[in-house]
């Protein structure tokens, strides 16, 4: 195949013709493929980021259910109160684990998202524990919130688009500066509940103002200015200003495990719990105000970089649609005008070698006269298309000139064969003649042998009126008893007397098909007695199969055929059947098998083992060979008494007398049928009138 690609020479018009366009379609469509799958792989990208902002739009809801159930618990606003907030974050973490199910995630989201679902599953114990030590519950709620933001990190550093990797992480930013706010929030409540806060409580709330403040540096660095103005505008004015003071109060406040030096008893925070509700809640929701803007930038971002992405693919495939239609626009049009002389010329000579002149070679008919192929332009195809012509115009003259010397043939072969068969029929009556007066027993059983090597020389003449296409006059109009056909075969050959003749089944062969099966038989029987031992015996057989067919065994003892050889034999009694050309010369008795069952649809195979002989088996199709009904009065050797009546039968005067017995055969009328059928005679005609 290397050859035939580097040899360009070879190539056929149109190949050669693609040749020209293919490169620079090639070339095309590369680039085209490589911009489509660049942008569909974008597209799928986005849209799993856009799954990924559904499932941070879900783990919103579960922080701020967690921040409101601890800011509850540090209010002390009563079980009732929390029981409705752990009904909405229970419905808030059930919606999470839906779209976490909707949505492939990455290993470490994953890892991360497990560590934060076994926190999680500790709430209810938590929640019990709420009218206990308040400020070891606000840890508590406060470390599993770290944890959930911790995940919303994680998420937003899977956003890998720069477009969606600064809104995502301002968005982480914000939403923890709102949870340092509600932290706030709560540890104040918790303090004015006891009426002053602990150092360890200051000492948080110092922590969370200078994280918020670095936290709001982060964010501020990642914004865009319409984000920062949105951020500035919401986390400014009079609630932002007082929820500072109040919460710059409470740090500065003494603390109540502070040591005690004489002085006065320590006064509770000068803090309303009302006022700091609001004004922590007021910038919380601020902060969620920015939290949502910054959720639709996020949506929408992605919404819209998959729609261009989706776009874009869409344009490059009917840029490049658009771009293979053209070149083969170009190509057809270009091509067309070429390719319709090629191929009406290739049409042409194809009909002519595959139909026309096969069909004079099976033949041997036809008409001299050409037509010429429908190309009359005057350049190199017509030229070529009038060469055509005069070349088939010589190779019919060539093919009428070949049927008419096979014809010649086969007629020469027909008339030497009916020559030798005349004469060999005149040998065998002559020597039947002195058969009947030879009394010398030595020299009668040599006129047996040159009797039977007559009979042999006749079916050779027969097998060259097969080989040559022709009939054999010997025919009977009578059906023939299945067993005087395997003993007339056993009759034509040279060997006939190791041959065992078993009895056959009732069945009796049509006329027609008699004297070929008889022939067809006789060359098997005489393979089976050249190929095996002088010593030993050849057995032929039938028997009725299924659906009425008539299956006929030659078994021999001789060495057998192996299995490679044995194939090929098979195979040329199926060609010489089909009319294929075999070595007629050297393997003519199994030509001559092949061609007399096929013209009868009579299947022949050999099977053999090596070492173990060789078996023919003949299977005659049923209409051929019917079943012969036997009445009571036609068994061979029964005598039927004319004068007694059968047991079944009722005794009366007027009973009308049964039909005479068919008489016994004995061996001298069947020696009498083969010795008819060897001189050609039909059973029963004057020994003057030849059968047809």
């Amino acid at each position: 195949m290397f050859d035939s690609l580097v040899n360009w020479r070879n190539w056929r018009l149109p190949v050669k013709l693609a040749a020209v366009l293919i490169v620079p379609v090639a070339i095309a469509v590369g680039a085209g493929v490589l911009h489509i799958g660049t942008q569909i792989d974008r597209a799928d990208s986005y849209s799993a980021l856009q799954r990924l902002v559904k499932v941070r739009a879900a783990l919103i809801p579960v922080i701020d259910g967690v921040q409101e159930e601890r800011r509850i618990v540090a209010e002390g606003a009563g079980p009732r109160v929390l029981a409705e907030q752990v009904k909405r974050t229970d419905d808030a973490r059930a919606a999470l684990r839906a779209q976490i199910a909707k949505t492939s995630l990455s290993e470490v989201v994953t890892a991360r998202m497990n560590d934060v679902q076994a926190g999680i599953g500790d709430l209810p114990a938590l929640r019990e524990r709420a009218g206990g030590d308040v400020p070891a519950v606000i840890g508590s709620y406060s470390e599993l919130a770290d944890s959930l933001l911790d995940v919303d990190e994680v998420l937003a550093s899977e956003f890998g688009d720069a477009a969606l990797l600064r809104t995502a992480m301002g968005l982480h930013h914000v939403v923890h500066v709102r949870d340092q706010v509600l932290y706030q929030q709560a540890v104040v409540l918790s303090g004015l509940a006891r009426g002053q806060l602990t150092t360890a409580e200051v000492r948080s709330l110092v922590e969370s103002n200078v994280k918020l403040g670095y936290i709001a540096d982060e964010f501020a660095a990642l914004a865009t200015p319409d984000q920062m103005k949105t951020y500035g505008k919401n986390f400014s004015g009079p609630d932002v200003e007082a929820q500072r003071t109040m919460l710059a109060t409470a740090v500065l406040h003494p603390t109540s495990d502070a040591a005690n030096t004489g002085r006065p008893r320590q006064q509770p925070l000068p803090i309303a719990a009302a006022d700091w509700s609001r004004a922590s809640g007021a910038v919380a929701a601020a902060m969620g105000g920015v939290v949502t803007g910054l959720q639709d930038d996020l949506r929408t971002t992605a919404d819209r970089l998959r729609d261009e992405s989706s776009d874009a693919a869409g344009t490059a495939s009917a840029i490049l649609f658009a771009s293979l239609v053209l070149a083969a626009t170009v190509g057809f049009v270009v091509g067309r005008y070429l390719l319709r002389s090629l191929n009406e010329l290739r049409r042409s000579a194809l009909d002519v070698a595959w139909d026309k002149l096969p069909e004079m070679v099976a033949t041997g008919r036809g008409s001299t006269d050409v037509e010429p192929v429908p190309v009359h332009t005057t350049e190199e195809f017509g030229e070529v298309a009038r060469a055509f012509d005069a070349v088939h115009q010589q190779a019919v003259k060539s093919v009428i000139e070949q049927a008419s010397m096979r014809a010649n043939m086969r007629n020469i072969f027909v008339n030497l064969s009916r020559r030798s068969q005349s004469l060999v029929e005149r040998q065998l009556k002559l020597m039947e003649e002195l058969e009947k007066y030879e009394e010398d027993p030595d020299q009668l059983a040599n006129l047996f042998k040159l009797d039977h090597l007559a009979t042999r020389m006749r079916r050779n003449n027969e097998n060259l009126m097969v080989l040559s296409g022709g009939d054999v006059a010997r025919r009977f109009h009578k059906p023939i008893p299945l067993t005087d056909v395997l003993r007339a075969a056993a009759a034509e050959i040279e060997q006939y007397q190791r041959v065992m003749v078993h009895t056959a089944p009732n069945a009796e062969v049509v006329g027609y098909v008699a004297s070929d099966l008889v022939r067809l038989l006789a060359e098997l029987l005489d393979n089976a007695t050249a190929f095996s031992p002088p010593h030993t015996q050849v057995a032929i057989s039938a028997s009725i199969e299924a659906g009425g067919i008539v299956e006929i065994d030659v078994v021999d003892q001789g060495i057998g055929i192996d299995p490679e050889a044995l194939g090929a034999v098979n195979h040329r009694l199926e060609a010489a059947g089909e009319g294929v050309d075999v070595q007629v010369s050297r393997e003519m008795g199994l030509f001559v098998v092949g061609r007399l069952a096929a013209r009868h649809q009579i299947v022949v195979r050999l099977d053999a083992k090596q070492g173990k002989g060789t078996r023919a088996i003949v299977l005659v199709p049923a209409e051929l060979a019917p079943r012969r009904e036997e009445s009571w009065e036609s068994f061979r050797g029964e005598a039927i008494d004319r004068k007694q009546a059968s047991w079944f039968q009722q005794t009366s005067a007027a009973a009308p007398p049964p039909p005479p017995a068919r008489a016994r055969q004995t061996p001298e009328s069947a020696r009498g049928f083969l010795d008819a059928f060897q001189r050609g005679v039909q059973r029963g005609l004057p020994d003057h009138q030849e059968s047809r």
